[in-house]
């Protein structure tokens, strides 16, 4: 793995306002630390170091002063927002030494369950491995195109880069397909029962009362 160098200095000055002054400098504020060994708040290029994430790179070498230090990144702390870098561990590494880290599980094509309307769910978005640093991959990657619904890729599924050894939970399920979500019918809107027609008024001795006029004496029968 061919790793990049990123020219580092040692920060003088702390806290938030300051660490706002770098970034809007265009530096990004760093720790280097382990191996037994003192622990370095650094100033990165921001941009350059952003570039390295961005095509998958964890190892460089850093630059500080003349003297160069292998190292991982460990931890990265973003704004609330996730757009914006506010800070970056680095770790020390010894070529022959292994290391545990995680890195990102990748799925890589459309699984056939989808176009049959099934759901694909990506359950284990990193994964735990140990490894030399110079055996370390930026990613795993994962075919899922031959993936029906139902299927399920466990982590004991998964083939491991040479010189890579998985820690993860072996029946941890990594990637599946469930099946189409069924869409239940509305019930028929209940038919509303029509008004009862009004009664017909009551009917005395057989026939209906005579209506009078204002001002009329019934008719004596």
């Amino acid at each position: 793995m061919d790793r990049p160098t990123l020219p580092a200095t040692r920060r003088q000055q702390f806290g938030s306002h300051a660490a706002r002054r770098l970034r809007d400098q265009g530096a990004l504020p760093s720790v280097l630390y382990g191996h037994q060994r003192e622990t370095v708040h650094l100033n990165v290029p921001l941009r350059e170091l952003e570039h390295m994430l961005h095509g998958g790179g964890r190892m460089l070498d850093l630059e500080i002063g003349g003297t160069v230090e292998t190292a991982i990144v460990k931890d990265i702390q973003y704004d609330p927002m996730g757009d914006h870098l506010l800070h970056v561990d680095f770790a020390r590494v010894a070529m022959d030494e292994k290391l545990t880290i995680t890195v990102p599980v990748e799925l890589h094509g459309l699984a056939k369950g989808v176009t049959s309307g099934g759901i694909l769910d990506h359950l284990v978005q990193d994964i735990e491995l140990t490894c030399l640093p110079g055996d370390l991959p930026e990613l795993i990657r994962i075919e899922v195109a031959d993936l029906d619904i139902g299927d399920i890729v466990h982590v004991r599924d998964l083939q491991a880069p040479p010189g890579v050894e998985f820690l993860h939970d072996p029946d941890a399920a990594v990637v599946t397909v469930h099946p189409p979500v069924a869409v239940e019918e509305e019930a028929p809107a209940e038919e509303i029962a029509p008004e009862p027609e009004a009664a017909e008024p009551e009917v005395i001795g057989g026939r209906r009362e005579k209506e009078t006029e204002p001002g009329e004496q019934p008719k004596q029968e």
